[in-house]
């Protein structure tokens, strides 16, 4: 809230103001506006967080705890896992720890506001999340998002002011450069890079990070990416692209759940009309040596971690750590051979009947076990399905196409949610049984960039919204967060409507003003006028007068 100037020290982030939030959410989502009274709105929260539990989809926790065994953080700005006190800001991975934040126009900036209580030290905080391009395709002029903006300051919507150098409050810095727990944006490990949640990397082994321009290096307040999209990236797909243009993937429905995350297995390079099915294979190194189990020797070879494999353990491959160690997400600098290379194919070429006489289909790394992969030609006619177990008939069948985020078909030909089918035989698990497929869809992680930066909080003066009673004092800032592309026309932020002041009713006059009766029949609500009904009967005593007059 704005409020007037004081001088205070202010290092404690409290928690997310909710001023400008929709509380409780819009559709399903924590809309962002750019004022208190909801005028417009650029993007939004996702506020269901891992566990179904729905709430403003991000919060701050005052925990401390020490990152990479160097940064002392005195909390996070994260996601609602809400797990136990201090387990918030070091939950392990794949606990759903990332803010989900949604892009809806391109270069329209989202204002998160954050509520700081006053005392006397400094206070770094993590920031943990998750920003999405879901901008209208038709706003892409020569690409899509190319950068995004951090800024720092107060206010939001078109009251924004810039925080300022010695105001106490700016990102954090390490060794004369703004610091990050690794870049300050890269496209998901999943896919480039590899990641210790996500897996191994689909498209490239390399990192797809954002990198700080030069022209915002220095400046503590804000932090603008390049504009350049890695070439990890970029080379496939083009400019970082909104989420309705990503291209189809097909997936394997492992575990028979389309609630839960399904593991990409090819991606079609083509269009709709002439699709182009791709796909990397991943070859284990037969010579390159893990540390398989933390303690610093490297005495495993990689291939125990391949699937088709002779030499396949799974007692170590549950675990990708070691392997991934070896990648761009875990050996930045490059100081060790890559474990695995990645080969492209088609998906046609790789995934058939019969692999290398084997009898089975090439086998996927999944949750640390071998998974045989059906011929390509078979995936279309082989989606998820629940079965009844009593008999072995059909329950239902997941269709990927229905409804807007695909729905299971009865086997009556009705359809259902995915979660009142979930519903179903979580009340009664032994009566079905889920049965893994294939599905297609998009390939969501293309529009999605984990962003880390971080933020200091210290000795504020005279911040324009600081309030205090005399005894406490309480403040706010806002962590602006801006998707760019410089070839298209910033948005208009609209200025929040003023109610005009009524007014003084005024005397109504026979010459026009007024209403259309004159001087003697107001608006409603007028006064009543005595002679009104005398003129009426002298008329109508005149006008018989005349008739008589007339017949004589």
């Amino acid at each position: 809230m704005i409020g007037l100037p004081c001088v205070a020290v202010a290092a404690t982030m409290e928690g997310v103001n909710e001023e400008n939030l929709a509380v409780p959410p819009v559709e399903g989502k924590t809309l962002v506006y750019t004022d208190t009274e909801g005028t417009a709105s650029f993007g939004w929260l996702d506020p269901v967080n891992d566990f179904g539990n729905v709430g403003l989809g991000i919060k701050v926790y005052n925990e401390p705890f020490t990152a990479q065994q160097t940064y002392d953080f005195a909390g996070c700005l994260m996601a609602q896992p809400d797990r136990a006190p201090g387990d918030n800001c070091t939950a392990p991975p794949d606990s759903g720890k990332r803010f989900k934040l949604k892009t809806t126009e391109t270069n329209g900036p989202i204002d998160i506001v954050v509520d700081v209580s006053a005392d006397d030290s400094v206070s770094l905080y993590r920031v943990i999340g998750k920003f999405s391009n879901l901008t209208d395709a038709s706003n892409s002029v020569g690409g899509d998002l190319n950068a995004i903006r951090f800024e720092l300051g107060f206010g939001v919507g078109s009251e924004f002011m810039r925080s300022s150098v010695g105001d106490g409050l700016g990102f954090g810095f390490a060794d004369g450069a703004k610091l990050s727990i690794g870049p300050v944006g890269k496209y998901p490990g999943g896919l480039f890079g590899g990641s210790k949640v996500e897996g191994l990397p689909f498209f490239s082994t390399e990192v797809a990070p954002f990198t700080e321009s030069l022209a915002t290096a220095d400046d503590g307040d804000v932090l603008e990416t390049n504009g350049t999209i890695a070439t990890q990236y970029s080379s496939l797909f083009g400019d970082w692209r909104t989420l309705s243009e990503t291209p189809t993937g097909w997936f394997i429905d492992h575990d028979g759940n389309p609630a839960n995350d399904s593991i990409l297995l090819a991606y079609n390079a083509g269009t709709a009309s002439a699709p182009d099915w791709q796909t990397y294979e991943k070859v284990f190194s037969t010579t390159v040596e893990v540390d398989a189990n933390g303690d610093n020797t490297v005495d495993t070879l990689a291939d125990r971690w391949d699937p088709n494999s002779i030499n396949f353990d799974p007692s170590v491959a549950d675990d990708v750590g070691p392997i991934v160690d070896t990648l761009g997400e875990g050996d930045a600098q490059d100081t060790v051979p890559d474990a695995i290379s990645l080969n492209q194919s088609s998906a046609a070429g790789l995934y058939v009947a019969d692999y290398n006489n084997t009898g089975e289909g090439f086998k996927v790394l999944i949750d640390g076990e071998a998974v045989a992969i059906d011929a390509f030609a078979e995936w279309a006619n082989q989606p998820p399905k629940v079965l009844n177990t009593s008999d072995g008939s059909l329950y239902a069948t997941w269709r990927s196409d229905e409804g807007e985020d695909g729905l299971y078909e009865l086997a009556d030909g009705s359809f259902e949610t995915v979660e009142a089918v979930n519903a179903t035989i979580l009340a009664d698990e032994a009566a079905y049984e889920r049965v893994a497929g294939y599905v297609q869809g998009p390939i969501e992680d293309l529009a999605n960039v984990n962003i880390n930066p971080t933020i200091s909080v210290g000795a504020a003066a005279n911040w324009p919204t600081c309030t205090g009673d005399g005894v406490s004092t309480t403040c706010s800032f806002t962590f602006r967060v801006t998707g760019l592309n410089g070839a298209v026309d910033d948005p208009m932020i609209p200025d929040t409507p003023v109610e005009p002041e009524p007014e003084e009713p005024t005397a109504a006059s026979s010459s026009g003003g007024g209403t259309i009766f004159g001087c003697t029949a107001g608006k409603p609500g007028a006064p009543f006028d005595p002679v009104l009904p005398g003129l009426v009967l002298m008329a109508m005593g005149g006008l018989w007068a005349r008739k008589r007059l007339r017949n004589a």
